[in-house]
């Protein structure tokens, strides 16, 4: 069963996103910071994962590494209150496959999530 992983450190955050997602049609899982989101990838890899950029201890890019060195099947969306060039470049560097920026509303990041699907969806056709 493919999923959607919501990592932020906001129980907040995590729980709009995940009734957002949900209402969408979307199973999800969440995950609190980097190592629990390492741990439930680890049980059944996520078909995408959308990911805070600021966490307390390890932050989203060392997560998006990762990820992408260990599941580079998951598509993964940044996002970050803070609009940073420089955070910008480094995680579409990474392998991100989208950035957005909090605040966000639901049509943004139900773009971002049709855009991650449709990369997912070429790079297995291309397999």
């Amino acid at each position: 069963m493919s999923y959607v992983l919501i990592v932020d450190d906001e129980s907040s955050i995590r729980n709009f996103l995940t009734r957002w997602l949900q209402s969408w049609g979307y199973t999800v899982k969440a995950a609190a910071g980097a190592d629990e989101a390492i741990s439930a990838m680890a049980e059944e890899p996520a078909f995408i994962m959308l990911c805070d950029v600021m966490m307390p201890g390890r932050d989203g890019l060392s997560l998006l590494e990762e990820v992408r060195r260990r599941w580079p099947q998951t598509a993964v969306i940044m996002a970050t209150a803070v609009q940073d060039l420089e955070t910008i470049m480094r995680s579409r560097k990474d392998g991100a496959v989208d950035y957005i920026t909090k605040p966000f509303g639901r049509e943004p990041l139900l773009q971002a999530l049709r855009r991650a699907e449709g990369q997912m969806r070429n790079e297995k056709s291309e397999e």
